[in-house]
């Protein structure tokens, strides 16, 4: 089954204490993947409100790359998925042609992407972020046709 934000939510309301995904030794529970997914998602949306706006992701393949991408959708926004491997330059061309509101770095995405520190996430945030977030849900599109990709927690 493909892991998508409807079965997050299921399963985060159904077996919320269950293993969602294990990293380097450290186990994340449904309801806690679903949790840092929507504070993301959330402050995405407070950082542009506008639905359908893009979001760069320049990070390794790690717990905080599919809680990035997850929180993306969640957000309702068009992810800008950036090769974090590579040169400084190039991420800058992609980044000039697809213009985004937001920009979630790992260290090495965040030392290669000059840019406004405004429009950045780190990936060192979220936690941050969590606490701060952690009791809100992102505001659904406008137009929704009956469903949308909102976590309820």
């Amino acid at each position: 089954m493909p892991f998508t934000l409807d079965f997050l939510q299921s399963m985060a309301h159904t077996h919320g204490e269950m293993t969602a995904v294990q990293q380097n030794g450290v186990e994340v529970s449904y309801a806690e993947l679903a949790t840092a997914v929507n504070a993301l998602a959330v402050a995405l949306q407070m950082l542009d409100p506008t639905h359908q706006s893009r979001v760069g992701l320049c990070a390794g393949l790690t717990l905080e790359y599919l809680v990035s991408v997850l929180a993306i959708q969640a957000a309702n926004k068009i992810p800008v998925l950036l090769d974090a491997q590579a040169s400084s330059k190039q991420l800058h061309d992609v980044l000039d042609v697809h213009q985004p509101t937001a920009i979630i770095v790992d260290e090495e995405g965040d030392a290669k992407i000059n840019c406004d520190n405004e429009i950045k996430i780190r990936i060192a945030q979220f936690e941050g972020l969590v606490l701060t977030y952690h009791a809100h849900t992102p505001v659904p599109p406008e137009d929704t046709s009956g469903r949308y990709p909102i976590l309820k927690l």
